[in-house]
């Protein structure tokens, strides 16, 4: 009897956490970096770029990957495959605006299956640019509840901020010797 009763109190609260754990996860990050946008965009469009200020590289070092298609070309993608930390996916350039914008859809294929997208807007003033991140990924029952229950926004949001900075330091450290890519 007590093993049903704790067991419909899990189920209701379940079904509780179901409906109010967001089915989707916003966030938006911005950073300044001291370099011109063409700089800025080259490293973003340019898979083969992605390596140089990945926050997954710096987590996981032996991460394999590789380009596939015309790089820096709308239907550019990325293959990774983690070796510390078991991940597989690709992510694909979906849509460019030079020097101004860049989309990224992701297809995460391991540990779990996640289709976020990233998107990038250049905005070049007071010598540098101001880029803001947009990231969006869909949260079906129950992955939702298992993202309220362990902070995963705060994860995701932490990861997108060391790439940023990442790629400020990079881009700000190389960009007396940066020539833009065509």
């Amino acid at each position: 009897m007590m093993i049903g009763i704790a067991l419909g109190a899990l189920l209701i609260a379940g079904v509780i956490l179901a409906l109010v754990a967001p089915k989707r996860i916003s966030i938006q990050k911005s950073i300044f970096i001291q370099a011109a946008a063409p700089q800025v965009y080259d490293q973003l469009r340019f898979m083969g770029n992605f390596p140089n200020w990945s926050p997954f590289k710096t987590q996981d070092p032996e991460q394999k990957s590789s380009v596939s298609g015309s790089d820096g070309t709308v239907g550019a993608t990325f293959h990774w495959e983690g070796v510390k930390e078991k991940s597989k996916g690709s992510q694909t350039v979906v849509a460019l605006q030079p020097n101004n914008s860049v989309k990224l859809r992701c297809n995460i294929t391991e540990p779990f299956q996640s289709n976020p997208v990233f998107s990038y807007q250049l905005e070049e003033k007071n010598g540098g640019v101001t880029l803001v991140q947009d990231f969006e990924v869909d949260m079906p029952v129950p992955a939702n509840i298992f993202g309220l229950l362990f902070g995963l926004k705060s994860e995701i949001g932490k990861t997108n901020q060391q790439g940023l900075n990442q790629l400020k330091q990079y881009l700000e450290k190389a960009s007396s010797t940066l020539p833009a890519q065509n």
